[in-house]
């Protein structure tokens, strides 16, 4: 009878890395020689840095580099009590007259300062209309300047860089293709120390240290992919659930670009397991499920049943058990932790998005095209944001009690401005993808449809509303803050994956688009 079911199934492409894990370098670097190195380094680069902060220009300037080859983690405290230091006493226009900084000088600083949280006013050669293209990134509403200085520098880079270095062109063409506010950070960090090993300005202690740091982190993330690639062959997903993306490495990648940090080893590898069960999912309701097996499903879910209905095909049950089951045993070690009813709200976000999930096969069982603003409304949902942001705070710690949860499930904006982005940067970028098959209506065609537009004028009006929505997370992330800044931090990494996979091609699902960055981070070490 299964196969006399009609399926909506996707011809999803197939699992490009299924040696991953032989093609690795079999040396270990000489972990321990580079380790000792690697903490002799560090404080040279600290004492360097320390000494930096009787020049505030060249401090703030030394914490950018620091920043972009991936190495501030290391200082995070001093870092952000230098700049509350300094932004409580800096007048800026009084610095930059004094100093007679130049363009380049203005926007490093003012770049440096809005990506840790100081809200400095926006009145504010190549070099410098690039960190202005940058700098500009941070714009909130209302700040017409830096939209200027978007648009200007945006245009003029274009131009710039068919005349410039191969050196400096490389780095423009990064920048335009993903700036480095909206890009993952540590592939930002392996293109920036190629760059910066070219400067004619590089501190070479400083480049060495980020190099060692680099592949020191590099063989943590590769032990934690192997994790993630064991458990995901030992639940025999591949051969139970065979209509679903086998997405390990790029469901990897995902938790990496949450956070990179060796402190978070075990939450990346939760999170990259959690991104493995949410694709079962999404695959499950959008090429799969029929509706009357989904609502049985969804009716489970919603009620937290220990089994799975009856009802449904084996596949499915699967799913079912293993979700359930994953994500009580999470719970059971959040309890342990002293962090109570923090599982409770992990799975009231999973149950929001199955709810999603369930409203848009309604919709496709019944051929029907919503509003757009009942659209926009689901979409909150289906984006499946909220649940892969719960689970990203499940690895911070005392950062994310119960308190952090309840303020994640109450709206917060900048939860809804990475759903947005989350949902409209997929639906644009998938659109042929998805008219190829059988599918719900996404937001362009209910765009299209309740305005009566071109398909070319709807893209436009929601590229807009992700434009706002990540002017919405900037403002956000400036002080005073709604939550804890580190949460804060996970909601705009995990936005800024989204502008990586999503933005030219849905490269989740088509993931050859990923390969250079797997490979670089994963698979070549940095020569030292």
């Amino acid at each position: 009878m299964e196969t006399e079911v009609h399926r909506p199934l996707a011809d999803f492409s197939a699992n490009i890395w299924e040696d991953l894990l032989t093609s690795f370098s079999k040396s270990d670097l000489g972990c321990e020689t580079f380790k000792e190195k690697h903490s002799t380094l560090m404080e040279i680069v600290k004492e360097s840095f320390m000494a930096s902060r009787g020049n505030l220009i060249e401090n703030i300037k030394f914490i950018d580099v620091l920043c972009r080859l991936g190495v501030s983690y290391h200082f995070e405290r001093d870092i952000v009590e230098q700049l509350e230091k300094s932004f409580g006493c800096l007048d800026f226009n009084q610095t930059i007259r004094e100093d007679e900084c130049d363009l380049y000088t203005v926007a490093i600083i003012f770049q440096v300062f809005r990506q840790f949280g100081f809200k400095l006013s926006a009145e504010v050669d190549t070099s410098g209309i690039l960190s202005l293209y940058e700098a500009a990134q941070w714009s909130t509403h209302g700040e017409d300047t830096l939209d200027e200085a978007l648009a200007f520098s945006s245009s003029h880079l274009k131009a710039i860089a068919a005349h410039s270095s191969p050196h400096l062109a490389i780095r423009i063409k990064n920048a335009l293709k993903h700036s480095y506010h909206k890009g993952i950070s540590r592939i930002e960090t392996r293109q920036y120390i190629t760059y910066y090993e070219n400067e004619e300005s590089c501190d070479a202690t400083l480049l060495e240290f980020a190099k060692i740091d680099f592949n020191l982190l590099q063989m943590l993330h590769r032990d934690e992919l192997a994790c993630v690639t064991r458990w995901y062959n030992e639940m025999e997903i591949k051969s139970k659930v065979t209509y679903t993306r086998q997405r390990i490495t790029e469901a990897y990648l995902w938790s990496l670009g949450a956070y990179f940090e060796p402190q978070y080893s075990q939450a990346r590898v939760i999170v990259a397991i959690a991104l493995i069960l949410f694709t079962a999912l999404d695959d499950m309701y959008d090429a799969y499920g029929t509706v009357e097996e989904l609502e049985l499903f969804t009716d489970a879910m919603e009620k937290w049943l220990p089994d799975a209905p009856n009802g449904i095909p084996e596949s499915m049950k699967y799913i079912y058990r293993v979700t359930v089951d994953f994500y009580d045993k999470l719970e059971e070690e959040l309890e342990k932790e002293g962090r109570s009813n923090c599982g409770f709200y992990l799975k009231k976000s999973l149950k929001a998005t199955a709810n999603g999930y369930m409203q848009e096969a309604r919709w496709l069982k019944k051929d029907h095209i919503a509003t757009f603003d009942e659209y926009k409304e689901n979409a909150i949902l289906s984006s499946g944001y909220y649940p892969l942001i719960a689970m990203t705070f499940a690895g911070m710690g005392d950062f994310a009690k119960v308190d952090a949860f309840e303020w994640l499930s109450s709206h917060p904006k900048i939860r809804v401005a990475s759903e947005i982005i989350s949902r409209f940067t997929d639906d644009i970028s998938s659109y042929e993808f998805e008219r190829k098959r059988e599918h719900v209506a996404t937001g362009i065609d209910c765009y299209m449809e309740q305005y009566g537009v071109s398909k070319e004028k709807a893209v436009e009006e929601i590229e807009s509303i992700v434009l706002d929505a990540w002017k919405d997370m900037n403002q956000e992330l400036m002080k005073p803050h709604s939550c804890p800044f580190p949460l804060l931090m996970r909601i705009l990494n995990l936005s800024r994956v989204i502008d990586v996979f999503y933005r030219y091609q849905d490269a989740y699902t088509h993931p050859e688009a990923l390969k250079e960055h797997i490979v670089s981070l994963f698979i070549e070490n940095i020569p030292i």
